[in-house]
């Protein structure tokens, strides 16, 4: 008897841990504030707006490796991975919310007119096997103009400058939602500071009330 409640229990406990290491492979999706993340570009001649300066601010995705020790088990691929941002102004009345673009997908410009609205009313998702990362664009900032703007690929049919991802002067809540085919959700709450210079926008990871 005690036999076979030794193996019931032993086939239980195998059952048990072949469940929890088939969970923990599951995609793990890691959004970072990075300094390194961020586009800072002066175009050159042969683009409309040659010789202007833009910085796009930009967040870090990764599907985050096991541990060195543990790096034995594959992290499954997140599959078909889409963002949505959501910004709400602190001191002022914003709150948008629009699909994210990924900074590696292609550029509407460079496509055909029916490629571009395709890609224009559903962004194109991207895959990240373990240990792969890639970078979200929130807003982007041009250099003689106070406002920033959210940045995605309406941006290329509105001159760069979506009026309804207009963001002032101001501080300002933002919400990155990826969603994967795999069924994984991840979010992440940070803070934005929009200021009258480039040099004065940026993100923060805490609350700046």
């Amino acid at each position: 008897m005690r036999e076979i409640i030794l193996s019931i229990f032993t086939t239980i406990l195998g059952v048990i841990l072949a469940l929890l290491i088939d969970r923990s492979r599951m995609p793990k999706i890691k959004i970072e504030i990075k300094d390194s993340a961020n586009s800072d570009n002066t175009y050159s001649n042969g683009r409309y707006n040659a010789g202007q300066r833009w910085k796009f601010f930009r967040v870090l995705i990764r599907n985050k490796q096991f541990p060195f020790v543990f790096r034995w088990l594959i992290r499954q691929t997140a599959e078909n991975c889409r963002a949505k941002i959501n910004i709400i102004g602190i001191d002022n009345t914003t709150n948008i919310t629009f699909k994210g673009r990924w900074a590696s997908t292609p550029e509407l410009p460079f496509l055909d007119k029916d490629s571009a609205i395709i890609k224009l009313l559903e962004p194109d998702p991207i895959t990240l096997i373990s240990g792969q990362e890639e970078f979200l664009d929130i807003i982007a900032k041009y250099e003689h103009d106070e406002a920033a703007y959210g940045w995605n690929n309406e941006a290329y049919f509105n001159q760069w400058k979506t009026p309804a991802y207009k963001l002032g002067r101001g501080k300002y809540k933002i919400n990155v939602v990826i969603n994967t085919q795999n069924g994984i959700s991840s979010s992440k709450i940070f803070y934005l500071v929009v200021g009258e210079k480039i040099e004065e926008t940026y993100f923060f990871k805490k609350n700046i009330g």
